[in-house]
């Protein structure tokens, strides 16, 4: 297991955080990556895949919204026929992802990860000790 910072505290902290998006009915999948496409905490195959890709979607996204003016993005969702993946960027170094059945509860997983995406740039910003 990579532990986050080296910490395994924070890794199962951050672990903590995501737990309430996981419980929403149709959620499939939470990931926190960094911008650089690595995923925080556990890894898996698909983990590293959906963060390393996820990373470079939402720094396009994110050029093209400032290079047409268009204020700075909040969420990013893409909807397919199997389902929605909703990216939202915690600071200007992480992004949580999170993975929905086609029936899951957007603006309940809106709320959560709100929610989750505060409590995660509070604790990337607390200095360890």
């Amino acid at each position: 297991m990579l532990n986050f910072n080296g910490t395994e505290k924070l890794d199962l902290t951050i672990e903590n955080v995501l737990k309430p998006l996981m419980k929403i009915n149709g959620v499939q999948n939470c990931i926190l990556a960094t911008m650089g496409g690595m995923p925080v905490g556990r890894i898996d195959q698909n983990d590293s895949i959906v963060s390393a890709t996820s990373a470079a979607v939402l720094g396009a996204v994110t050029e093209m919204v400032k290079n047409i003016n268009f204020g700075i993005p909040e969420k990013l969702i893409v909807e397919t026929d199997y389902g929605k993946i909703i990216m939202e960027e915690i600071g200007s170094e992480y992004v949580v992802v999170v993975l929905t059945d086609d029936n899951a509860n957007i603006g309940m997983i809106r709320l959560t990860l709100k929610k989750a995406a505060s409590n995660i740039q509070n604790l990337i910003q607390t200095p360890s000790g």
